[in-house]
């Protein structure tokens, strides 16, 4: 066998595999004798098939099935032994690869297109640093929360007539342009909280009706965001059943009589922390929110300095090969146009994929996330006391759902984002700026450049 390389560009070159008959006949033969003695023919006992009928009947499968295995096997031995480090995956080169013939040749020739990845320098320097967002929840915010709680913890009632800031239970039928329910059309349970309209005249439509009534209107126009929409009707985004109008024809009235704000209260929702009155009550809840706040804020600052070090390093990528791989690889579900719109989100990926690998390299295990570690944060859900170790029947349950990849996945996607909060907390400076929530909402929402 010979295998050479061919640079053809920049940052690409083919890959060319000289496979002679010695490189694959052996396994050939054994494939073949392995037939023999499983094939049955009449006239012949179990395993006395002459050869010459099993290389007939099986040579030519079992011949191009070798040479391909062959062939990968080379190329990936070859790439690893040279240390050549490609993006995506090799890909035949087809003006190059003839046409092969299984039955009379005996030596072929296969060429490869790679795409060879840029040497990149460590791009994390001492001037590293990025905007670090501080959230401060406003006094509203608390506010909101608390009614949350009160309604939460509070007493329900279900009242003969609705008033406006009721819960009606029912169900919605989907209507046509004259207002009439649809034949065979969509219908759903649900439950609409009059404090979601934000149309004023719905909300004094609904007031005073009582069970078995019926009010038609638009969710779509009533409802304040797409979210409640589809929790209503129980549909996803882009249905074209959400733009309809329904007939809701009430089932229940639900009016909560809420929970009075007192000690009492404090410890049902905070019962370790005895707190005793309401300025600590809603300090604490600032905390809560804040701290929920601030896991999103650490993620922000570690996708800005991702941005940064991608800016700064900017390895150059061998593009239209990428673009092609991108395409091979969709299988048929995206074309080169649609991956031409999409692929400066591509390279950005392909460009932090070899970022982050030099990161690995130069700072090993403070950047590494192992099987063992996942497993670790898995069995850390169980809440076992302190002291005592997991049951094997816990072990195996460990094993079998993470051997869900989803589910293995989304451990360990999680631990390599505590992973890089903790290492760019102390490899990059810190600009600290104070933002109320809806401040940084807007800024997480407003779309990078």
């Amino acid at each position: 066998m010979n295998i050479t390389l061919e640079e053809n560009g920049k940052m690409t070159a083919v890959v060319h595999i000289n496979l002679k008959e010695e490189d694959y006949i052996g396994k050939v033969n054994e494939q073949l004798k392995e037939y023999r003695k499983k094939a049955q023919m009449p006239g012949f006992r179990p395993g006395m098939v002459p050869m010459g009928l099993v290389k007939k009947m099986y040579g030519k499968a079992v011949m191009a099935d070798e040479v391909n295995k062959s062939v990968s096997e080379a190329l990936n031995n070859y790439l690893y032994e040279e240390k050549i480090n490609v993006l995506g995956n090799p890909l035949p080169n087809e003006e190059k690869t003839t046409t092969i013939d299984f039955d009379h040749q005996k030596d072929f020739d296969f060429f490869f297109d790679i795409g060879i990845a840029p040497e990149v320098e460590n791009p994390v320097t001492d001037d590293l640093k990025a905007t670090y967002y501080k959230i401060k929840v406003t006094d509203d915010e608390i506010d909101r929360a608390i009614q949350d709680m009160q309604k939460r913890l509070g007493k329900q009632e279900h009242p003969e007539t609705a008033e406006e800031n009721d819960r009606i239970e029912g169900t919605l039928r989907q209507l046509d342009g004259d207002k009439n329910v649809v034949a065979d059309g969509y219908s759903t349970e649900g439950v609409l909280e009059l404090g979601d309209v934000k149309l004023k005249t719905l909300i004094k439509e609904f007031t005073g009706k009582t069970k078995g009534d019926k009010v038609v209107f638009n969710p779509k126009r009533a409802l304040k965001d797409d979210a409640l929409l589809e929790a209503l009707l129980n549909l996803e985004n882009g249905d074209d059943k959400l733009k309809d109008d329904y007939e809701l024809e009430i089932k229940d009235i639900v009016r909560v009589e809420e929970a009075e704000v007192n000690e009492e209260f404090f410890n049902q929702i905070y019962p370790a922390d005895e707190l005793k009155t309401e300025e600590d009550f809603r300090k604490r809840i600032s905390q809560e929110l804040e701290g929920h706040y601030q896991k999103d804020a650490d993620k922000k600052f570690v996708s800005d300095l991702i941005d940064t070090l991608i800016e700064k390093a900017n390895p150059e990528l061998p593009d239209e090969f990428l673009k092609r791989w991108l395409v091979e690889n969709n299988q048929g579900k995206a074309t080169m146009e649609q991956i031409e719109g999409q692929y400066d989100s591509y390279a950005q990926t392909f460009k932090w994929q070899l970022i982050e690998a030099k990161l690995i390299e130069a700072y090993g295990d403070a950047l590494r996330v192992t099987r063992e570690d996942v497993r670790n944060r898995h069995k850390s859900y169980f809440q076992l006391p302190e002291g005592v170790e997991p049951s094997k029947e816990m072990e195996g349950l460990v094993d079998q759902l993470l051997s869900n990849e989803q589910e293995y996945q989304r451990y360990f996607a999680e631990l390599m984002d505590e992973r890089y909060i903790t290492f760019f907390k102390e490899k990059a400076g810190k600009k600290e700026k104070e933002v109320t929530t809806d401040e940084f909402v807007k800024i997480i929402s407003t779309p990078k450049n």
